[in-house]
């Protein structure tokens, strides 16, 4: 029995299926199992996973007779049928890895006692091949352990990582206790429930802060190309999510990160709405939204450092106001002026937050303690001489950048005053998953 499964899924990927299994079989972790699961393609896909299959004896191809409606949940729901080891991952099959994903995964997870291990990965602009961070980038800056046990916040922040399946590592014991499997539907985005299905469920999980895997974006025929209604599926899978959630009793625990997703998801998706479906989002947002009370909402919006743009969309939905709702819409558009292109990007530069998880850092932890008594030191003009001059310039950065923000407050008040959209625009373009 292989140490590892990797589960690749596939569908009319013709010009990207063997880059991908060139990928999966150059792991330095041999002792692996791959089931190239094909969705019924119409082009040769098929034909070229059974080439590759007949040259490598770990691979195996599992070919499904038709297209399944929806997404990729029937095919990855057949690859954890047939897995037989005791680790489960995944791989698109229009994506590459590198050499050292799975061994790197498998031997966090391991090493750490972990149910789960996520690593990080770039988008891969199609044609181009120009490599960029995800919206989810900046969260790693929080993960300084090796592992975490995932009580209930720990969970929530977890949850807000981008809910893909395929840059992580599944002990598969997990999934069977808990009869994980991806939602079947004729809709798309069914990662989202199962990435919610196994946080929730999962003792830990063991952070591998490195790219080791590159998802093609902006490829012809992929569902997030699209700006059509097909992007309203996902919010099917606010009922999935809740529905699972209270009939575990967890609800209570979870309504305001799950209410916080759907916020997120109508954000980008509404930018991506054109006006003649905005009615058709509306109505599908409404029934959700009246499923939570004016507090949780606003806990919601709150905890999830949710700008005006996001409060105004929330509380238009909530109240029913289709009026409001398009009108906050049609006043989102960036803005060619100068000076609000140059405040977006002074207050998004990561400065600030740089030194916010800094600030956190260093009140959490003994190292930090002993920092901390350092800098009071340097601040009091008494530094301790080992660390005089690093210490001195963390105080000079610390000023600096408090200085930087009064300035930059001043600046948006300004311009606020002179635009009462500017805010607005400010806050669209800071939109982070």
């Amino acid at each position: 029995m292989a140490e590892v499964t990797i589960i690749v899924t596939t569908y009319n990927i013709e010009d990207y299926i063997e880059q991908c299994l060139a990928s999966v079989a150059a792991q330095t972790l041999d002792d692996i199992e791959v089931l190239v699961v094909d969705d019924g393609s119409t082009d040769s896909t098929a034909e070229r996973i059974e080439a590759f299959c007949a040259r490598d004896s770990r691979f195996v191809p599992v070919l499904l007779d038709e297209n399944s409606p929806g997404g990729v949940a029937t095919p990855a729901n057949a690859g954890l049928d047939r897995a037989t080891s005791p680790w489960v991952g995944f791989v698109d099959g229009d994506d590459h890895i590198e050499p050292t994903m799975f061994e790197k995964l498998h031997a966090a997870a391991v090493t750490q006692g972990a149910d789960l291990a996520m690593c990080d990965y770039q988008e891969e602009v199609d044609g181009t091949g120009e490599r960029r961070d995800p919206a989810d980038a900046h969260r790693w800056a929080q993960l300084s352990e090796p592992v975490y046990t995932l009580d209930v916040p720990t969970s929530h922040a977890f949850l807000r990582f981008i809910a893909v399946p395929w840059r992580k590592l599944y002990r598969r014991e997990l999934l069977e206790q808990h009869a994980i499997r991806f939602p079947v539907s004729d809709g798309f985005f069914e990662d989202n429930p199962f990435h919610w299905f196994c946080v929730v469920s999962a003792r830990s999980i063991a952070p591998v802060p490195e790219v080791l895997c590159y998802h093609r974006v902006a490829r012809s025929g992929q569902t997030m190309a699209t700006a059509d209604e097909r992007l309203f599926h996902i919010f099917h899978h606010h009922d999935t999510i809740h529905s699972w959630l209270a009939g575990r009793g967890l609800l209570d625990l979870y309504q305001v990160p799950l209410l916080g997703w759907v916020i997120s998801q109508m954000e980008w998706i509404s930018r991506r709405t054109p006006p003649a479906l905005r009615r058709r989002l509306f109505d599908i947002l409404v029934p959700i939204f009246a499923q939570y009370s004016p507090q949780t909402i606003e806990r919601a919006l709150t905890e999830n450092n949710k700008g005006a743009a996001a409060h105004r969309l929330s509380k238009a939905v909530s109240k029913r106001e289709f009026g409001t709702f398009v009108r906050t819409l049609s006043t989102r558009p960036g803005s060619d002026n100068p000076v609000v292109t140059a405040a977006f990007h002074l207050r998004h530069s990561g400065l600030k937050h740089t030194a916010q998880l800094t600030g956190r850092y260093l009140r959490n932890t003994t190292r930090g303690h002993h920092l901390t008594s350092y800098l009071t030191r340097a601040r009091s003009k008494t530094p301790d001489s080992g660390g005089r001059d690093v210490l001195f310039g963390l105080v000079v950065i610390e000023q600096r950048l408090r200085d930087m923000d009064r300035r930059l407050a001043d600046i948006e008040k300004r311009l606020a005053a002179a635009d009462p959209h500017t805010a607005e625009r400010l806050d669209e373009r800071a939109y982070e998953v």
